[in-house]
């Protein structure tokens, strides 16, 4: 049954959240995250092997749960952030891929000097000293074009929702590659 106010439109259509992208990719991804992982790290072209076990976290509060599991460790007094949270992350026997995404925009300087902190921080984990933690964005493929050279220093691998959705044929993919630096009322072809 359509609904009036949408315009008739499912809510999908309406939404520039990047949480609600995410959470369909997570969907998609965690049935099978060795092999979803092996794609991504052969996508984005990750200096790792891809063999082993994976598991998939969407949402992920890294510093907060890690170390509430810890006995006698929290996040209180160690200077990380108990409400860091990233948007995917894939964990690996050696290594953690944590996906950073944008929709409808992109990084600005201070995202990208606070996620580059994250690396030297979840290798001052217990048992995490070890680990490759490499970061990849995920973004319209338009603003991928002019944004490697800018974030190169930041993320080791870039993946666009376009990319996502030639794997994965979901179209909701396909609209947030095309959601990027768009216009009040133009996502649905009316005016503001």
């Amino acid at each position: 049954m359509p609904i009036p106010y949408l315009n008739g439109l499912p809510w999908t259509t309406w939404s520039r959240e990047e949480r609600l992208f995410c959470a369909v990719l997570y969907e998609h991804a965690r049935r099978c995250p060795g092999e979803f992982a092996a794609w991504l790290i052969e996508s984005t072209g990750l200096n790792i092997p891809s063999a082993g076990d994976w598991d998939l976290g969407f949402e992920v509060c890294l510093y907060r749960d890690f170390l509430w599991q810890q006995p006698g460790l929290t996040a209180k007094g160690s200077g990380l952030s108990a409400k860091r949270t990233f948007d995917l992350c894939l964990f690996g026997e050696t290594s953690i891929i944590i996906i950073e995404a944008k929709v409808c925009g992109g990084f600005t300087t201070e995202q990208l000097e606070n996620i580059g902190k994250d690396v030297a921080q979840i290798r001052r984990l217990p048992g995490m000293q070890d680990l490759n933690v490499l970061l990849v964005a995920l973004a319209s493929a338009r603003y991928l074009a002019n944004a490697r050279k800018r974030t190169r220093d930041t993320f080791k691998g870039w993946l666009s929702w376009q990319q996502l959705f030639e794997h994965f044929p979901e179209p909701l993919f396909e609209q947030a590659d095309k959601m990027y630096a768009g216009k009040r009322g133009e996502l649905l072809g009316r005016t503001a």
